[in-house]
């Protein structure tokens, strides 16, 4: 289970500009779910996404994973935890223009020091689970919509992670490419992958995919019910 206890992430601390994103948010995150944050453009999900996933640390509170506290680790194994537990997929996909389908999807996994050929399978393996094989040696640019967004989710798999964190994933897709993405996530979930999703996309967080909707307004969570 992931557990956020009393999170505030205030930036610009002590400036004219101080803004507090989140305000004393705890929540429990259960391990082979999918969870949906709901809420406005605003609301604090992608700060609170970002807390979980050990992308940024909160200015207070605590977070555990596994029943393992993991806020105050030195930068290195912080480093490590995300590497090894999270995939990340993000609102604009952020894949590196001017290199190859596969590349993009071999590069997270650079750092590790992985025997290149080996990497090189794995990664190739990746692309044909999403149809992408052809497609591996084409440049980001040349490739459509869908096909950009089934990249970026192969290179969030490449370390076979336990926990997926998607934010606003669907924002750019249209309602076919919607489905198929959360098909994908049906079909990731289904092979015991937790779920995370930040969304106030209604076919999102109504899908019969989500265990539990938890609606967030002005940096608080204001509802976590089950999913029916």
């Amino acid at each position: 289970m992931i557990s956020a206890r009393n999170i505030s992430k205030v930036f610009n601390a002590g400036r004219p500009n101080e803004f507090t994103a989140l305000h004393g948010v705890s929540l429990d995150v259960q391990l082979h779910e999918t969870t949906v944050l709901k809420g406005p453009s605003g609301s604090g999900k992608t700060t609170l996404l970002s807390l979980i996933g050990c992308m940024a640390r909160p200015t207070t509170g605590r977070i555990f994973l596994n029943e393992r506290e993991i806020t105050s680790l030195p930068e290195r194994f912080l480093t490590e935890v995300r590497r090894s537990t999270f995939g990340f997929i993000f609102q604009q996909f952020n894949l590196i223009k001017g290199i190859s389908a596969l590349e993009n999807v071999m590069a997270p996994a650079y750092p590790t020091g992985e025997k290149f050929s080996l990497l090189r399978r794995r990664a190739m393996e990746t692309l044909e689970m999403f149809d992408l094989g052809k497609r591996a040696d084409a440049r980001i640019e040349w490739l459509s919509g869908g096909e950009a967004q089934r990249v970026a989710i192969a290179r969030a798999l490449i370390h076979n992670p336990a926990i997926i964190i998607a934010d606003e994933p669907t924002t750019h897709l249209d309602t076919r490419l919607s489905h198929e993405f959360m098909d994908i996530m049906g079909d990731l979930k289904a092979r015991g992958t937790t779920i995370i999703l930040a969304s106030h996309d209604p076919l999102v967080y109504g899908s019969d995919l989500v265990d539990r909707v938890v609606e967030m307004r002005d940096g608080q969570v204001v509802d976590g019910e089950s999913a029916l």
